[in-house]
């Protein structure tokens, strides 16, 4: 079993340190990892595996550790679903002007043709030399089998030129 974890905190240091002890000691395992900044506060995400008994014990710990280090943890138990092996990863940027709404018609798009976002970043900043905002946007994607590859690129590609921005689509590599 699983437990998909939402931290915020003032502090980085102790929201990992102090989730990722619980976790040890009550003798589960961390899957997933990540950690960011968002303005003023650290955002962590975390998915700890363990038998039902190990879960519930770390899960007791939750509000505890909320308390403590004063952060807000959200928590949800999931099944582990076994993987889809058939489906190729692939990683799409963007980079588009901010008021050009490409990353929501970009996202629709992908879920019209039913391809799974496995990971999504973007960021904004201002372009060298200009005084235009730009929105760059990194996703991790896995397309199904049944979807024709260069049919999606092509489509995706059109939307792009479409909205003024550039794109990059190419396989995912470790």
């Amino acid at each position: 079993m699983q437990l998909a974890i939402t931290v915020l905190s003032d502090n980085p240091f102790d929201a990992v340190s102090e989730l990722i002890l619980s976790t040890v000691s009550c003798g589960c395992r961390i899957a997933d990892i990540k950690s960011s900044r968002f303005g003023e506060l650290h955002c962590a995400y975390l998915l700890v595996e363990g038998n039902w008994n190990q879960l519930s014990k770390y899960e007791s710990t939750l509000h505890a550790t909320e308390k403590k280090a004063h952060l807000k943890i959200h928590s949800v138990r999931i099944e582990k679903k076994p993987e889809n092996t058939e489906a190729m990863p692939y990683i799409i940027e963007i980079i588009a002007s901010e008021n050009s709404n490409a990353l929501s018609k970009v996202v629709q798009f992908l879920n019209d043709k039913k391809v799974n976002m496995e990971e999504i970043s973007g960021r904004r900043y201002q372009a060298p030399y200009l005084e235009a905002q730009l929105f760059a946007t990194r996703l991790v994607v896995s397309i199904p089998p049944n979807v024709s590859l260069f049919q999606l690129r092509d489509e995706l590609m059109y939307l792009c030129d479409e909205l003024n921005a550039d794109l990059i689509f190419e396989p995912f590599r470790n």
